[in-house]
């Protein structure tokens, strides 16, 4: 059976570059390359975003001192606190809007990704039972769907399944709690040291460096490659779609 959703989902991934080809490998699922192509862009954008913030302040910084020249010292520190709100806003209000934005669609990106295997499975195979009818939510619920009723090798045993697990909790903070993770949250607090770039504050702020963007997008895409050979066995695509060819 022909899976209509799919066939938009047939056309190669875009050229976006060397750095992109680094995190690309061709499979002949277009769920898995719909995923990877949206983790692309959202690395594309942050990358763009992150340079052109950099730049925006260093240009003031630059603007700001020469025009502090002359001024008096006295008057230059009011002059220089004056602007201060402008540099806080470049160097971490944005950067912090735009980091939270990226994991939060990276994250909706693979409970997208995951549920759509679910209702592959479901319309391929004709199952009676579909992921809406588990109780619980998001990508938990697609996993207990693809090991219990589709009986796929779901790999949730390895450190992958629980970092995407992790940030998926920073999500719902982020979404739900303004960035702040709740005080029953230790196990989020003890993990936040093994990920690059992510730091909880004494006040329980979720604080995201530049370099957490990268670790995210490529633990989201390490899991994807995990599910997507794990669920080779339920030929969903072999039929429509034929393994490319990687030469």
């Amino acid at each position: 059976m022909q899976h209509a959703a799919a066939i938009g989902w047939c056309r190669p991934l875009p050229n976006l570059g060397a750095l992109d080809a680094q995190h690309h490998r061709m499979t002949h699922n277009p769920l898995t390359r719909d995923l990877e192509r949206k983790l692309i862009k959202l690395r594309r954008l942050a990358d763009m975003v992150e340079t052109s913030l950099v730049e925006q302040a260093a240009a003031l910084d630059a603007q700001v001192s020469q025009k502090a020249e002359r001024y008096s010292d006295e008057e230059k520190q009011d002059f220089f606190e004056y602007h201060a709100e402008d540099f806080y806003e470049l160097s971490d209000e944005l950067p912090t809007i735009l980091r939270y934005s990226v994991l939060t669609g990276a994250d909706t990106a693979l409970e997208v990704y995951l549920n759509s295997t679910c209702s592959t499975y479901a319309e391929v195979y004709d199952a009676a039972i579909r992921v809406s009818d588990l109780r619980g939510n998001g990508i938990v619920r697609a996993r207990d769907y693809l090991k219990k009723v589709a009986k796929v090798p779901f790999p949730d045993s390895g450190p992958e399944w629980t970092r995407v697990k992790r940030l998926h909790q920073l999500r719902n903070a982020i979404v739900h709690a303004d960035g702040h993770v709740a005080a029953d949250g230790p196990t989020l607090q003890r993990w936040a040291p093994n990920m690059p770039g992510l730091r909880i504050t004494t006040w329980r702020e979720i604080s995201l460096a530049r370099e957490f963007t990268d670790a995210a997008l490529d633990a989201y895409r390490a899991f994807s490659l995990q599910v997507d050979e794990a669920c080779e066995q339920l030929g969903l695509w072999r039929s429509v779609f034929p393994p490319l060819d990687e030469t």
